[in-house]
């Protein structure tokens, strides 16, 4: 945010409320699914999708009931704009080539929206997305790290996700720049230093 001159306090409060909502049904989320046991595997892929994007409303709902202020709402709303949720869209067209029968359309699967309408708004549904997919990741070379970003930002750009605010594609290809260094920074390796020689321990020298 500070690199492209957006809110970056706003962003970052922001971005400490955008999934609040996930308190109403947190073990149906990946990242609070610590035991392995997966909720979704006994429902159907459009019961996933209800309870995921339900997130959302929720969220809005808790903040209005909190008196949060007006202006974190946007963060909590549009933070995923109409993306598709992807996961469960697939498996319900597995489901549908394999049981012949019904039509499934990505609209089906998408968030409700609105797509976001501020500068920062944007920056955290990027964040958000480069978050979690960096959690998969199994190479964190920088040209593997420099990819994912540069693939989340296009998918949303060509998505139609920033068509609402005023972002620009040098706003964004700065925050791509920004947001690849600071994933490196956090999955960076460590240097491979050259094994020194080994001293036998001095006598009667505690190593506490």
């Amino acid at each position: 945010a500070e690199a492209i001159g957006a809110n970056s306090l706003l962003c970052r409060v922001g971005s400490y409320y955008h999934d609040v909502g996930k308190i109403s049904k947190p073990d149906y989320f990946i990242e609070n699914q610590s035991s392995g046991l997966n909720r979704h595997m006994t429902l159907t892929p459009r019961s996933s999708h209800q309870i995921i994007v339900e997130h959302v409303k929720y969220g809005i709902e808790l903040a209005r009931e909190y008196k949060l202020p007006k202006s974190l709402l946007p963060f909590i709303e549009q933070h995923h704009g109409t993306t598709l949720v992807e996961y469960f869209y697939r498996q319900a067209c597995q489901k549908r080539d394999a049981a012949e029968s019904g039509e499934v359309s990505e609209e089906q699967f998408r968030y409700p929206g609105p797509k976001p309408r501020s500068r920062e708004a944007a920056i955290l549904m990027l964040a958000d997305a480069v978050e979690s997919a960096t959690r998969c990741l199994s190479d964190f070379s920088a040209e593997s790290i420099r990819d994912l970003v540069h693939d989340l930002a296009m998918k949303r750009l060509l998505d139609g996700q920033f068509s609402e605010c005023e972002l620009t594609m040098r706003d964004l290809e700065i925050i791509q720049q920004v947001m690849i260094k600071t994933v490196a920074n956090i999955y960076h390796g460590r240097v491979a230093y050259p094994a020194a020689e080994e001293e036998p321990p001095a006598a009667n020298v505690r190593t506490a």
